[in-house]
């Protein structure tokens, strides 16, 4: 497994590198226009080992301006890895296409249970991107795109990761060497003087010298390093700064945990998570929840003020002062946005993972994060938009984090997770709220006219993504400190669940949920389980 660290480099190399990434965003364009068909991708995914190799048999450099022969393989590398995830999303579509009826998850099931049997689980990332994109293709145009070029416009990249993994490694290397102690990096890197090098004399050699973080370190102990990545990052003051991304190889951790115990998560509206722990057949804990209305709302709002700069910006000319500014204004909005959607994923992730090993879990079972998108008519609000990317980036932090630790999360598909009985696995009605029998779709509270129970929606939802992800075919049971319970059913109440909340802010979330999940684990609220 590869984990990668950011070091910042100093600012002297802020310069020459914004020149590198201009060329790598030259030579990554001309790649693109060279390879964008159906025969250049299948090219470029069928040839074995590092793309640069085709692309550097194929490709001149350019007479005009002067790039060393690593760096131009470097570039031709970056620019080739992007082919090849296109390339993999064209597969995926071709996969995807033809169990497609209107609805993305139930194509993107069977597409999952066929790379699953090939041993390609990890291609989740890609089947659900690419079947969102044809479940909301269908959504607009009412039938399904005619090959994967109608879907997939070419991309036009603005920014540039140059990796140096077609250079000649860490000593003997022509772009990049470096050498390691274990408590500082140091290095060298050629890069150029301006943004159209015409001779050599135009490149020069840089050199910096960074401390590792205690994270690194601790990576380093056990790990083997690759070769890294340079890259420019903005920061929300409007600031270039470059970047190292070190690349360390760590050993698998072993699997952990209790053969037949997980963590069964189900998403939400009105909450972000809900979850339950089970072992086996029988439900360990009363539900959790945790809640982001006021972050989501603060989402929103952001959201809002983008589409509104966006607009005012618009009326301007282009490149003109009242254009720029109101640009300046308009890209600090979307990195705030951004910043708030990954601080709050960092946080619930660690949160689940913390309750995963509490609990001595070796799974979690999360639902897939397809939506009901997929329907023709349905509109691209602004709700799907803002509860599905934090879903999205929450799920990636999620299975890395528990991947570290030998946990593995498990996608589980969504059908009938919140309409079915985990009591007596006869079909309910969901209802607005238990004192309003009357049954509506998007109603938050479960009944089940068979036997009486009645829950949370959510609740009830996390209780069978856990049962369906044990392939379980029987009712689950209750019990808590190994006595059986009755079956809790007010699944909202403060008794009974353990109710997580990010309050109005980003920095108190931790310390919220930390508190919780303290609580839930104090023998005075729940005996341990053994």
């Amino acid at each position: 497994m590869i984990l990668t660290t950011s070091l910042r480099l100093p600012d002297e190399l802020t310069g020459p590198l914004k020149n590198l990434t201009a060329l790598g965003l030259e030579v990554q364009e001309q790649v693109l226009g060279t390879y964008w068909s159906p025969e250049g991708l299948e090219a470029v995914a069928s040839s074995p080992g590092k793309a640069w190799k085709l692309l550097d048999a194929e490709l001149s450099r350019p007479q005009d301006i002067y790039i060393p022969s690593r760096v131009w393989r470097s570039i031709l590398e970056s620019a080739g890895r992007l082919l090849r995830s296109m390339a993999e999303r064209k597969r995926i579509f071709k996969l995807l296409l033809p169990c497609f009826s209107g609805q993305a998850k139930d194509a993107a099931k069977e597409i999952y249970d066929l790379l699953k049997k090939d041993g390609e689980g990890e291609k989740f990332g890609y089947l659900f991107n690419v079947a969102e994109a044809v479940a909301g293709f269908y959504a607009e145009h009412e039938r399904l795109p005619q090959d994967f070029f109608e879907l997939q416009k070419k991309p036009e990249p603005k920014k540039f990761t140059f990796t140096t993994s077609a250079d000649d490694g860490l000593r003997q290397g022509q772009v990049l060497k470096y050498e390691c102690d274990g408590e500082v990096l140091r290095g060298r890197v050629k890069l150029p003087l301006c943004p159209e090098p015409k001779s050599e004399k135009d490149w020069e050699w840089f050199s910096f010298d960074v401390k590792l973080p205690e994270e690194l370190k601790e990576k380093l102990k056990a790990g083997k390093l690759h070769a890294p990545d340079l890259r420019l990052k903005r920061k929300p003051s409007g600031k270039l700064v470059a970047l190292l991304d070190v690349k360390v190889e760590v050993p698998e951790k072993a699997p952990s945990g209790e053969r037949d115990r997980a963590l069964g998560l189900d998403w939400g509206q009105r909450k972000l998570v809900t979850g339950t722990i089970l072992q086996g057949e029988t439900q360990l804990t009363p539900p959790f929840f945790v809640f982001w209305q006021a972050l989501r709302a603060k989402l929103f709002r952001i959201r809002e003020e983008i589409r509104r700069l966006q607009k005012t910006r618009d009326q301007h000319e282009r490149k003109s002062p009242e254009w720029k500014k109101y640009n300046r204004l308009f890209a600090s909005a979307w990195q705030k946005y951004h910043r708030i959607q990954h601080q709050l994923a960092h946080q619930v992730s660690s949160l689940l993972v913390l309750l995963a090993r509490a609990f001595n879990c070796r799974y979690i079972f999360v639902e897939w994060l397809l939506t009901l998108r997929g329907k023709r008519g349905r509109p691209k609000d602004l709700n799907w938009w803002v509860t599905t990317t934090v879903r999205g980036l929450l799920f990636r932090l999620l299975r890395y984090k528990a991947r570290l630790l030998g946990i593995k999360v498990v996608p589980v598909p969504p059908g009938g997770t919140s309409s079915i009985c985990p009591r007596c696995l006869e079909k309910g009605k969901r209802v607005k709220s238990p004192g309003e029998p009357e049954e509506k779709d998007s109603g938050s509270w479960f009944v089940c006219p068979s036997c009486g129970y009645s829950a949370d929606r959510d609740y009830v939802g996390s209780l069978n993504v856990g049962r369906f992800g044990f392939r379980l075919k029987r009712p689950l049971s209750y019990r808590v400190g190994g006595a059986a319970q009755p079956f809790p059913s007010q699944g909202a109440s403060r008794e009974e669940a353990m109710t997580l909340t990010t309050l109005g802010y980003i920095k108190s979330a931790f310390v919220a949920n930390f508190n919780a999940l303290a609580r839930l684990l104090n023998s005075a609220v729940l005996p341990s389980i053994t």
